[in-house]
């Protein structure tokens, strides 16, 4: 499977976000990877504490931009499952936190991965797609994406449009 050897090719600090347990070994055993913090929706009986004893800190998805600061993070690995319901935020929050690449798996999904690709064009990065056994995953350069705070507020008020629209339109047609 792909993921894993792009998992095994990271270096630096690395934010993980749904990953699997798989995935998780393998960014321990990496001797590359400095800092690693993985976000997770649950977390299990046995890994609520950290080797060291520290109790394991649940952070959500919505406050990443807060945790990390301006292009702090080398390489964000997130299964869309988890990051779905937050798409609104997690894209202009992943360009602003990651300085290098963003790599989204697990997509099945051809509207959801076309909406992906058209939202992260708008921060000038470049897409690319990787064809995976049954999914894609979608490799994302940040490294010479342009922020601004306007264009984050115009695209936030045009999507929730476009979505206010649609279901709209779903609630007529039906």
């Amino acid at each position: 499977m792909k993921i894993y050897d792009i998992t095994k090719c990271v270096s630096g600090n690395v934010l993980g976000i749904g990953v699997d347990e798989n995935i998780s070994k393998i960014l321990e055993q990496n001797n590359l990877v400095l800092n690693c913090n993985l976000l997770n929706s649950y977390v299990s009986q046995k890994n609520k504490k950290q080797k060291d004893g520290r109790k394991l800190k649940k952070i959500r998805v919505k406050k990443i931009r807060k945790v990390f600061k301006k292009k702090k993070v080398d390489f964000i690995i997130c299964n869309v499952e988890e990051i779905e319901k937050y798409l609104k935020t997690f894209i202009k929050d992943s360009v602003y936190i990651n300085k290098d690449m963003l790599y989204i798996y697990n997509i099945k999904d051809n509207e959801l991965k076309e909406e992906l690709i058209k939202k992260y064009k708008r921060y000038s990065n470049s897409v690319e797609e990787i064809k995976d056994h049954n999914s894609i995953i979608l490799k994302i350069d940040n490294k010479k994406s342009k922020t601004n705070i306007f264009k984050d507020y115009f695209y936030l008020i045009v999507d929730t449009l476009v979505q206010l629209f649609n279901l709209i339109s779903d609630i007529l047609l039906s």
